[in-house]
């Protein structure tokens, strides 16, 4: 059974954790792989936008609800497998979300009228790092919220 409390926690640490690598390896390598920002960039530059300040919003919502979604995916996973939380499986789950992550933001630029110019091979293999620091972070605090009693 989900727990909304725990896996509210666990995808907000995971994605918070995530976050912080991309801006970390941002600033790191003078790229900009921040996903919740470029996220903002595709609404700011879709035709119906309203303002900077609401694609900014609209970025950072995305990412958090994304992650909300993966960690609920997670869920479901280790418990359809009978997986443990673990380090190892948080880094595979990780890989796993990663590959739709790329999915997903491919289909997004491929699709967008007008999207930003990005060296896309190279965010898409950050992206694969910043998920696999996502499903480390998320299931280990999955797990250690209440001693792993409901995981």
């Amino acid at each position: 059974m989900i727990q909304i409390g725990k896996t509210l926690i666990s995808a907000i640490v995971g994605t918070t954790a995530m976050t912080l690598f991309s801006y970390l390896v941002s600033e790191s390598k003078n790229k900009n792989f921040r996903e919740p920002q470029i996220m903002g960039q595709l609404v700011e530059r879709l035709p119906t936008s309203d303002s900077k300040e609401s694609a900014h919003m609209a970025g950072w919502g995305m990412h958090y609800a994304t992650g909300i979604l993966f960690m609920l995916i997670y869920i479901k996973l280790l418990e359809k497998t009978g997986a443990k939380p673990t380090l190892t499986s948080g880094a595979l789950l990780g890989v796993t979300s990663g590959l739709a992550g790329i999915l997903g933001w491919k289909g997004m630029f491929e699709g967008h009228p007008n999207p930003p110019a990005k060296n896309l091979k190279a965010f898409f293999g950050h992206l694969m790092l910043a998920h696999v620091v996502f499903g480390v972070f998320s299931v280990l605090t999955h797990k250690s919220i209440d001693g792993n009693k409901n995981s």
